[in-house]
């Protein structure tokens, strides 16, 4: 059984945390800019991994007239809202 070769290379994060996986990493995964990637803390370390087509099964994209549905249903009564505003104002919340 033929061992899997170990890349490594130390890198550091921007300002904001975030990271530049290495060109050979990404090409080696197959990762593109259109790939999903899982982000696993584990203990002392950070585990990414591609999310593969059968694994996105989960996932699909809205269309605009389902997002605009979400929304409307999401609306808080205007009673509701006029008792946030004063509590936001008041400090309270």
């Amino acid at each position: 059984m033929e061992r899997e070769r170990r890349m490594s290379k130390i890198i550091r994060p921007l300002p904001k945390g975030q990271i530049t996986i290495p060109a050979q990493f990404r090409e080696r995964l197959g990762i593109d800019q259109d790939t999903l990637l899982n982000i696993i803390l584990l203990e002392d370390r950070l585990e990414v991994v591609p999310v593969r087509i059968g694994e996105q099964e989960s996932l699909r994209e809205y269309t605009d007239e389902e997002i605009r549905t979400f929304l409307q249903e999401d609306k808080i009564d205007p009673e509701t809202a006029g008792k946030v505003r004063k509590l936001l104002a008041e400090g309270r919340i």
